[in-house]
């Protein structure tokens, strides 16, 4: 059995529930597995919650996230436990940054996530375009699934700062999702190169994480060898 514990943090409309293939490749492969759900009100309830899981691990742990999931191992990330970070078509912000901050930085010239409008604090994807923006290789009744059982996510998770970016001291790895239409794969390609991550290149929509877990866990693997 692998000695690494896999930990797995999603982002941003979404809940751990998402990573149920995945967690089932990787259980396959005799690794142990945690999923994080985080409530993505803020960022530092998010980075907390991450750390008491790790806090919880025997032994080593991946810290794998998925969007938004990746300002939060950024930040979760310099737990004794880690060795290693897996970016799953994720933010990966530096010191000061934010998820707002990486997203005002986005091609305008590209498909725009259908973000709302906020209210009470907390943003929702509309959900007519659910499908084409996030889930576009998923079958329509599975996106429709998501798009009707949407987390509300925080303005405070997306405004919170990063303290000290853990990818410059841990070893990285990224997946770069070439038809992604949440972030797109221009900005993808940047951040992985900013951290100096070993990047691995699939097809695949925002939520390549259930339409490939096969891919997924692979490069989880690859980080775990």
């Amino acid at each position: 059995m692998p000695n690494q514990t896999v930990v797995l943090v999603h982002g941003g409309f979404v809940d751990g529930s998402g990573w149920r293939a995945v967690y089932d490749e990787l259980t396959a492969a005799q690794f142990r597995v945690r999923v994080v759900q985080n409530p993505t009100k803020s960022l530092a309830d998010d980075t907390a919650t991450t750390r008491a899981v790790l806090d919880d691990v025997d032994g080593p742990a991946i810290l794998v996230g998925h969007s938004y999931g990746g300002a939060v191992i950024t930040e979760a990330g310099l737990h004794d436990a880690v060795t290693a970070l897996v970016y799953i078509t994720a933010f990966a912000p530096d010191k000061g940054e934010s998820v707002n901050s990486l997203i005002a930085g986005f091609p305008k010239d590209g498909p725009q996530p259908p973000i709302l409008p906020p209210r009470d604090g907390y943003l929702f994807l509309d959900r007519a375009h659910f499908h084409d923006s996030f889930a576009a290789d998923l079958s329509p009744a599975d996106a429709a699934f998501l798009a009707d059982s949407q987390v509300p996510w925080g303005l405070d998770a997306l405004g919170g700062t990063i303290s000290e970016p853990a990818w410059r001291i841990k070893p990285s790895w990224y997946l770069h999702v070439t038809e992604d239409r949440m972030i797109p794969p221009a900005a993808q390609h940047s951040m992985a190169e900013r951290i100096s991550a070993r990047v691995h290149q699939t097809p695949g929509s925002h939520a390549v994480y259930i339409s490939r877990p096969k891919t997924v866990a692979e490069i989880i693997g690859a980080a775990a060898k």
